[in-house]
């Protein structure tokens, strides 16, 4: 970014985690109790024209000493281990190399990361190996339901692809959570065949975001002069920033409240996050849908 430069984070101490030992209670992940974040790296070495992530660190991807990572690791007082990287599965050498270390020092944790779907697909074996030492979750950008979308965001993946990583990771045992857009020009059949999607691959993880150019993203310049709010809050890929392509900002809406409603729901009917207030989100859905905008 202009005006700055780009640091190593070889150089940043651990951190203090005396708050995390003192609120246990503040850091679950799911059914993953008491759940650390640690991060071994900054930036992201993929351009995806849609993610802010990239252009972090001015851009410049960096990375800790991975033995730096596992001492790390073995310190902690936790059996949850959620690596807060943008990609941890990034480089094949470097993750063997973890998971080789965690086995040698005896280390039993149960872990939480991000990847891309080409590196699961690429990596197999490697993938089997981490879901041995404690893989459970694997948080992936689907993103879309069509290659058109794809090739949009320079996402660089295909949707059989997508469709391949769920079924690998669903026979390994390991939850994917799978992002997902839905864009400016979504009508309510793309709405429909994104759930359809979701529902008949095994994704009993979601996050469904709305489409947002993020300031600073090479895709931001294209929808400048299309924002219909300055509103800083409202960049929590929940909000509308940018006026839809073709339904009203209250129909796009109200489609958007009926996928997280369908979606929590199909969620509930398989057990998936046991943990929460489904009557609270489902009125606070509702709620949002009568206003016609986001919370």
């Amino acid at each position: 970014m202009p005006g700055g430069a780009a640091f190593d984070i070889r150089r940043l101490p651990w951190p203090d985690r005396s708050y995390f030992y003192s609120h246990p209670g503040h850091y679950n992940y799911f059914e993953i109790p008491h759940c650390a974040q640690v991060r071994t790296a900054y930036s992201c070495a993929f351009r995806c024209r849609f993610c802010y992530r990239n252009v972090l660190n001015c851009g410049t991807y960096t990375a800790r000493d991975i033995e730096d990572v596992v001492e790390e690791i073995a310190s902690i007082d936790s059996e949850g281990i959620y690596i807060i990287d943008d990609d941890f599965l990034l480089d094949a050498k470097r993750i063997r190399r973890f998971i080789d270390l965690i086995k040698e020092k005896g280390i039993h944790k149960t872990y939480v990361c991000m990847g891309r779907v080409d590196f699961i697909l690429k990596n197999r074996q490697l993938i089997r190996d981490f879901a041995e030492i404690g893989l459970l979750y694997l948080i992936v950008g689907l993103e879309a339901v069509e290659d058109a979308y794809l090739k949009q965001y320079d996402k660089r993946t295909k949707i059989s692809w997508n469709a391949e990583c769920v079924r690998f990771t669903n026979e390994l045992g390991i939850k994917i959570f799978g992002m997902f857009i839905v864009d400016l020009d979504f009508q309510k059949k793309d709405f429909d065949r994104l759930y359809t999607w979701i529902a008949t691959r095994g994704v009993n993880n979601v996050a469904v975001s709305i489409f947002t150019p993020v300031p600073g993203t090479e895709i931001y310049r294209d929808y400048a002069d299309k924002l219909i709010t300055d509103d800083p809050g409202h960049w929590d890929y929940m909000h509308l920033v940018c006026r839809p392509e073709k339904l009203s900002v209250r129909k796009y809406y109200f489609y958007y409240y009926v996928l997280l409603i369908r979606l929590f729901l199909l969620a509930r009917r398989r057990g998936v996050y046991d943990g929460i207030d489904y009557q609270s989100y489902i009125l606070s859905f509702l709620k949002n849908m009568v206003r016609g905008k986001g919370a």
